[in-house]
């Protein structure tokens, strides 16, 4: 009997913030241990460095006093202004932050990949795109795929892709750091559809946890399933 490919795969969470992909996938690094799979968790939502220092420039000249959780929809609005009315420095943030993305993803998930690394994904660049670039920018859903998609020519594109939804009133009920429920709002949809142009396996965030990890074993057991 030969055993299934059991490393190098790449598996990843996403949705909205307070859907619960970190703990699924947590729950999911331990099921597969316990299978005597060895696989990493990695965090991989885009967290700024390179563009850290424009962002703090950015917000100096157009967000003074807007805050982003007591006022998000003033703070969302300004910040969409701003980068409405400063076309080509608006091009010139978005390019500075997929290369700093770019540069994050191959040490955190490119390069364990090479090297035949397992990894469970939380947020990826599903995320990054939906939550962090998006809503600013203020790009129509076809925008928003047509990027997604020539993005993912050149980022590692998942095995596997659990996309965890639920009602954007629990969601923001279950983490204080959302500042509203139109910032959930703005996004669920999104998520939505974009989970089903890229075949995502679409998981209800309400029900119990025992029952999604038996979705997840049963989702993945062609890890560790003899032929």
């Amino acid at each position: 009997m030969r055993q299934k490919k059991t490393k190098g795969f790449f598996i990843c969470f996403t949705g909205m913030d307070g859907s619960g992909k970190t703990t699924l996938a947590r729950e999911l690094v331990v099921m597969l241990r316990e299978k005597g799979i060895e696989c990493k968790y990695i965090y991989a939502r885009f967290s700024p460095f390179i563009l850290k220092p424009f962002m703090l420039m950015g917000k100096w000249l157009f967000l003074r006093g807007k805050d982003f959780y007591k006022a998000y929809p003033e703070y969302s609005s300004t910040k969409r202004r701003a980068i409405q009315k400063h076309s080509l420095l608006s091009r010139a943030y978005r390019q500075i932050m997929l290369l700093d993305y770019s540069l994050q993803v191959f040490l955190k998930v490119r390069l364990p990949l090479f090297l035949g690394r397992n990894i469970i994904c939380d947020r990826y660049l599903y995320d990054t795109v939906i939550t962090d670039l998006a809503p600013d920018m203020g790009y129509a859903e076809d925008r928003i795929i047509a990027l997604l998609t020539s993005m993912l020519r050149f980022f590692p594109k998942p095995d596997t892709t659990f996309l965890i939804d639920l009602r954007e009133e629990i969601a923001y009920q279950r983490k204080d750091d959302i500042p509203s429920l139109e910032y959930l709002k703005e996004r669920r949809n999104t998520y939505l559809n974009i989970g089903r142009k890229h075949n995502m396996v679409v998981l209800d965030g309400t029900r119990p946890i025992d029952e999604l990890k038996g979705v997840l074993s049963q989702q993945v057991s062609y890890l560790y399933q003899k032929e």
